[in-house]
C-alpha cells in the first residue's frame, strides 16, 4: 500500500509540477506513432528524438530556475529515449569488436562518474538545489576532470569505428560528440542568466495546463504521419517540434514551483534541520 501511494504521488507530481514531463511523453509517443508508424519515416524519428536532453541540460544549467526533481525527470526521460533510439540503429549492424571496446570504455567512465557524484549532483544539484560544494577525488575524477561528458564523447566516437554503422549514421554520432563537448564547454564557461517573465503569463496558470502543448505536438505529428512526405510532412514535424520546444522553454524559464514546494514540505514532515 505504501509503495502504491508513493508511486501515485510521484506520478501526480510528475504530471502537475511542470508541463515538460507530460508533454515530453506525448511528444515521444506521437513522434513514434505519427512519423514512424504512419509515415514510415524512422530515420526522422531517430534524429527527432536524439538531442532533446542536451537542450534540457542547457536550459537547466543556464537559467537555473527549474526545480531539481522536474529537471531530473525530464533529463532521465529524454536521455533514455535518445539512447534507445541510438541503440536501435547501432546494435542492429554487424558488431565490431574495436568499436564495442571504445563504447564500453566510454560507458565505464560515464557510469563511474555518475556513481561517484550521486544522482542529485549528476543532475546539477549544486546549481539547482544549492547542495554544498564537494570535491570528488575518487575514480574516474582521479583521472579526468570531466569524465562523464568525456566518456560520452569517447563512446559515441567509438561507434564510428564500425564501418557499417558509420556509412549510414555518421552524422548522428558526430552530432552527439559535438553536443557533449558543447555541454562540457557550457559547464566550464556559461554563467547563470535569468529571463524576464512576460507580463501576459505573470500568474503562470497556463504552465500547468499542459494539454494545450500536448495537443499542438499531437496535431503536428499526426499531420506529418498522414502526409507521409513533402511540405505538409515537414510542416507537421516543425509544428510538433515547436510545440515541445516552447513548452520546455516556458517550463525552465518560468517554472511553477508550488507543487515541488508542497512535496518538499511533505517529505520534511516538520523535521527541518535534520538533513
Amino acid at each position: 500500500m505504501a509503495l502504491a501511494d508513493s508511486l501515485g504521488r510521484h506520478l501526480r507530481d510528475g504530471l502537475t509540477a511542470s508541463p515538460s514531463l507530460p508533454v515530453g511523453v506525448v511528444f515521444v509517443l506521437m513522434v513514434v506513432l505519427g512519423i514512424g508508424m504512419l509515415a514510415g519515416q524512422w530515420t526522422v524519428v531517430v534524429y527527432g528524438l536524439s538531442f532533446w536532453h542536451y537542450l534540457i541540460y542547457a536550459l537547466a544549467f543556464v537559467l537555473r530556475a527549474v526545480p531539481l526533481p522536474v529537471f531530473e525527470r525530464d533529463a532521465v526521460l529524454m536521455k533514455g529515449v535518445s539512447l534507445a533510439a541510438f541503440a536501435a540503429v547501432y546494435l542492429t549492424v554487424m558488431p565490431d569488436l574495436l568499436s564495442l571496446l571504445f563504447v564500453g570504455v566510454g560507458l565505464l567512465f560515464n557510469l563511474s562518474a555518475a556513481r561517484a557524484l550521486g544522482t542529485d549532483r549528476t543532475y546539477y544539484g549544486y546549481e539547482l538545489a544549492s547542495l554544498p560544494p564537494e570535491r570528488i577525488t575518487s575514480f574516474p575524477y582521479s583521472v579526468l576532470s570531466h569524465p562523464m561528458l568525456t566518456g560520452n564523447a569517447v563512446a559515441f566516437t567509438g561507434t564510428l569505428l564500425n564501418a557499417e554503422f558509420r556509412a549510414d549514421w555518421w552524422p548522428l554520432a558526430v552530432a552527439h560528440v559535438i553536443l557533449n563537448l558543447a555541454i562540457l564547454v557550457m559547464e566550464a564557461r556559461a554563467r547563470p542568466k535569468k529571463l524576464a517573465r512576460p507580463a501576459a503569463i505573470a500568474g503562470q496558470p497556463w504552465l500547468t495546463a499542459w494539454p494545450a502543448g500536448a495537443g499542438l505536438v499531437a496535431v503536428g505529428a499526426l499531420l506529418a504521419g498522414l502526409a507521409g512526405g513533402g511540405i505538409v510532412f515537414a510542416a507537421g514535424v516543425a509544428l510538433a517540434t515547436l510545440g515541445y520546444g516552447v513548452v520546455l522553454l516556458a517550463a525552465y524559464a518560468w517554472p511553477n514551483t508550488a507543487v515541488e514546494r508542497r512535496r518538499a514540505d511533505e517529505q520534511d514532515g516538520g523535521h527541518h534541520g535534520k538533513r
